[in-house]
């Protein structure tokens, strides 16, 4: 029976079972090498499975919310004022993974119009990078720093 039925804690018992009882078994080094490959990228799922959709909804309000400060700005920002109201269309209580995935690219749309859109000079372009910051900071907790895998 499975007491932490979380799709993380079962990426880990996979990865567990293919480093302790499938890798002492495999002796051809490209085979090696696959073997690291998956077990990298079944750690990367891991992390993606237990933060994806909350990083993609806090995201998404953030970037619904600047939107609206650079339009209130930058009322020539036009391509944000598109972006915002796609976004804004698309709003749903739903938290199934393809319905946060459709809204944080509409969320995607906003900042990468208001890297754009909000000039050098703007008040508001610190609150633009540091979107940029946080999408980053997700993107290395799920992949980690990077290294060639198998490679040494």
């Amino acid at each position: 029976m499975i007491t932490q039925p979380l799709s993380s804690r079962l990426i880990e018992v996979v990865a567990r079972e293919l480093a302790q009882t499938i890798a002492p078994l495999i002796s051809d080094p490209a085979a090696t090498q696959s073997l690291h490959m998956i077990q990298h990228l079944l750690a990367t799922l891991a992390i993606r499975a237990d933060h994806e959709i909350a990083w993609s909804v806090e995201e998404t309000q953030q970037l619904d919310a600047l939107g609206e400060s650079v339009i209130a700005a930058h009322p020539e920002a036009t391509g944000v004022a598109g972006a915002l109201a796609a976004l804004r269309a698309a709003r749903s209580d739903s938290l199934h993974l393809a319905d946060v995935s459709d809204r944080y690219s509409l969320a995607s749309e906003v900042l990468s119009r208001s890297v754009e859109e909000v000039p050098i000079g703007s008040p508001l372009r610190t609150a633009v990078e540091r979107q940029l910051d946080i999408r980053l900071s997700h993107e290395m907790a799920v992949i980690g720093e990077f290294s060639l895998v198998g490679r040494t």
